[in-house]
């Protein structure tokens, strides 16, 4: 009898740990790893996706966070956040591999590929 009271309030309390969990994830911001939705985290992640080799992905964070902080700024971060996702998406999904963030674009223009975001970025960096 003892169980039948019980089964209830553990399914209750499963189904309430679940749905915590649930609204912590959706706390993830599209840049990659919870929390770490910033312009730093997003040009790190996309540059192990995209380099060649180990100091391709160097060189390729150095310019993503140069760019990031000289043209972009802390407004415009969102929109940089956006072409970084659909760069690594869109055209590091293969295998083509890069040394520099400028092969990026060029390969980019080449396939016409991420040119909403691009211009998303550009009219935002030119307010």
């Amino acid at each position: 009898m003892a169980h039948r009271r019980v089964l209830p309030c553990l399914v209750g309390a499963a189904l309430l740990a679940a749905a915590v969990t649930a609204c912590d994830s959706s706390e993830e911001k599209p840049g990659g790893a919870k929390g770490a939705g910033s312009l730093v985290a997003r040009c790190e992640q996309m540059a192990k996706a995209c380099g060649d080799k180990e100091k391709h992905v160097a060189k390729i964070v150095a310019e993503c966070q140069a760019s990031g902080s000289s043209r972009t700024g802390a407004r415009c971060e969102a929109q940089a956040i956006a072409v970084y996702d659909c760069y690594e998406k869109q055209l590091c999904a293969g295998k083509d591999k890069v040394w520099a963030l400028d092969d990026l674009r060029v390969l980019a223009e080449r396939h016409a590929k991420c040119v909403a975001e691009r211009d998303a970025l550009r009219t935002c960096a030119l307010k």
